[in-house]
């Protein structure tokens, strides 16, 4: 059972190493072995003799007195059975190391230390000091010393101070696995204990709480504390023990404790109030609290084990997420970025040549919005019969034309051809927004996670991303706007001599259609409908240029696409951050690593679950260790 409480002893001290305790908030949603280990602590009001019941287990005086709050933090005090014979020291663990062998000296160093942390003033904290005393006179226990409870604020202390301390202390006791012991004065009306009122509250049914009954030897003449210490009076299930502490008298005469224990067992055994109890004295209340430290540990063996296999799974994991720290070196940050851009170059290249949201909707645009702009072209306002006529007799000014108006011809398949160059932009438009969307999508994926980490990096990508297609998108448009120009720069012969063929085959001319699908007929099959000969010429010209526009329209709906995806589709996929990337091989140190800055709040999760992580494994070398040498 000593090996238990042992090792119950250094879990507690690695807990409250690295920060884990009661007094800490439980919304970092870290793993807390603290709650799960057992622990006594040790609650009561102001001078109810709480302090002198723990150096009485002790058996030395080592901590501080006075009057008021003299305890302002906790005191973690783990107690430690060293062989018979070997020197009695004390050492905290915030100066590990560092053997204090004079008791007076822990005293002076537990009230430095409380004025380090807190200051001069009455304030108090929840973080404990932690204090190892090795001793062969010592049991193997590890209590917990709170500050005592006080009803109001004196002066020269915060005005929540009562509230304060009564806080801290129900964060200590509140869990199920902390042994609460509640000492009393005697000589004060039990309805009005502080410490008894707390454990009642946090524990209703007393199945955690054990009494200490302090002053006995100063309780009014014709009064006395049987009925409760045999309990038919303010019971407890774990019943009470009586002890009896030094008075001031004693400490200032330099009473020894082996001389003050002499003294309370004379007291007891004198008395006929206490006569024949067994309930009474130190070494009853030592035994006991052993007993109870030992079930509980028992009882929470698996617990811990289960909360340690547990916590470390979890903590690996989170770390993991998170990812390791950041590089210091100008080679390994170099490293670092470019294989991140890689990362993302791929995901990119992937998501742009997989489905929805990528290759997909600029597939949508090919076949849908460049299809749906150029059919509501307002190509009619062209080859109305009224501009024809207009533009073919502004073509050759004063010389009508002798057989065809060519000059006429080109103006108006020039100005058809102009209305393309709006679609073939707008659809570079929509496909460049697509890859800027695609941007984001990928820097926010499970596969670029990583990123998340740093801010400055992620948003110089994206920044250099949007630079990168820019150039792209205006590339992409001058090259679309130019094949335009050259479709109106060079008309093709060919399809009118196509048309002075069709003039003398029908079966020719049923191959020539006008924009709107329409057969282009002959002079001669039109010419009984037509009103005039002038209008049945404007006609013919109509769909001649109809036809012309019908052709170029089709071949740029099939070679828009391609440019598109020539200048700007697969020059994103496969340089987006080719230029970033140079930049980053010449970038100097410190540029490198305010690129590589993390989010404040990750490297303090990351720093949280280092440390919660050394804790579980630290506690599970140690109970392994233990549980194998049983």
């Amino acid at each position: 059972m000593d090996q238990l409480r042992e090792l119950v002893n250094k879990l507690q001290q690695v807990c409250t190493s690295l920060g884990d305790n009661a007094g800490n908030s439980r919304d970092d949603n870290l793993p807390s072995l603290w709650e799960v280990l057992p622990s006594i602590v040790v609650i009561g009001g102001q001078s109810s003799g709480k302090s002198s019941v723990l150096e009485a287990v002790v058996g030395k005086d080592f901590l501080p007195r006075g009057s008021g709050i003299v305890t302002r933090r906790p005191l973690l005090l783990q107690l430690v059975q060293s062989k018979a014979g070997a020197k009695e020291y004390g050492e905290f663990l915030h100066k590990m190391g560092e053997k204090f062998t004079q008791f007076d000296a822990i005293r002076q160093e537990i009230e430095a230390e409380t004025h380090r942390s807190l200051g001069s003033g009455k304030a108090v904290s929840p973080d404990p000091i932690h204090l190892t005393i090795h001793s062969p006179d010592v049991p193997n226990l590890t209590l917990v010393d709170m500050p005592g409870l006080t009803k109001i604020a004196t002066e020269g202390q915060p005005k929540s101070i009562v509230k304060d301390i009564e806080d801290m202390a129900r964060a200590y006791i509140k869990g199920e696995n902390a042994i609460i012991l509640a000492v009393s004065p005697a000589n004060a009306d039990m309805a009005t204990s502080d410490g008894l009122r707390l454990a009642r509250e946090v524990d209703p049914a007393g199945e955690r709480t054990i009494g200490v009954l302090t002053k006995l030897d100063i309780m009014d003449r014709g009064t006395n504390a049987r009925d409760v210490l045999e309990g038919r009076s303010v019971q407890l299930k774990h019943g009470w023990i009586a002890v009896v502490n030094r008075a001031q008298a004693d400490i200032n005469s330099k009473m020894t404790m082996e001389e003050c224990r002499k003294k309370e067992m004379e007291f007891f055994n004198g008395s006929p109030h206490y006569r024949g109890l067994r309930n009474v004295g130190m070494s009853s209340l030592t035994h006991k609290l052993c007993r109870k430290l030992e079930e509980a540990i028992v009882r929470q063996i698996p617990k811990i084990q289960q909360t340690i296999n547990k916590g470390v799974q979890d903590m690996q994991k989170e770390l993991k997420t998170l990812g390791p720290l950041t590089a210091n070196n100008r080679g390994a940050m170099v490293h670092q970025i470019l294989s991140m851009c890689r990362e993302f170059d791929s995901s990119y290249a992937k998501m742009l040549d997989g489905g929805k949201g990528g290759g997909e909707a600029i597939l949508d645009v090919f076949e849908g919005k460049l299809t749906k702009c150029i059919r509501e072209l307002p190509f009619k306002d062209v080859y109305s019969l009224n501009n024809i006529k207009k533009v073919i007799n502004e073509a050759d000014g004063y010389q009508p034309p002798l057989i065809a108006p060519e000059m006429g011809y080109r103006r108006l398949i020039e100005a058809g051809l102009k209305l393309l160059k709006d679609p073939s932009v707008i659809t570079v438009e929509e496909v460049y927004l697509i890859l800027q969307q695609l941007v984001q999508t990928v820097l926010s994926s499970k596969e670029c996670e990583g990123l998340s980490r740093y801010s400055l990096l992620g948003a110089e990508i994206l920044s250099q991303s949007g630079l990168a297609l820019e150039r792209m998108r205006d590339e992409a448009k001058q090259m679309v706007v130019t094949m335009v120009d050259m479709e109106a720069s060079y008309l093709t012969a060919e399809f009118f001599r196509e048309i002075l063929r069709a003039q003398d085959s029908q079966d020719s001319a049923a191959q020539l259609r006008t924009l709107s699908g329409k057969q282009i007929k002959t002079s001669a099959a039109d010419g009984g409908s037509m009103s005039s000969a002038e209008e049945l010429h404007l006609k013919q010209i109509a769909n001649h240029v109809s036809a012309y526009l019908g052709v170029v329209c089709n071949q740029l709906k099939a070679t828009i696409p391609k440019a598109i995806v020539h200048c700007l589709v697969l020059q994103a996929k496969k340089s987006l951050l080719d230029n970033f990337v140079e930049e980053v091989a010449g970038k100097d140190s410190e540029s490198l690593r305010r690129l590589l800055g993390e989010n404040e709040e990750v490297m303090q999760r990351r720093e949280a679950c280092s440390k919660r992580l050394d804790l579980l494994q630290t506690a599970y070398r140690e109970l392994t260790v233990s549980l194998s040498s049983r």
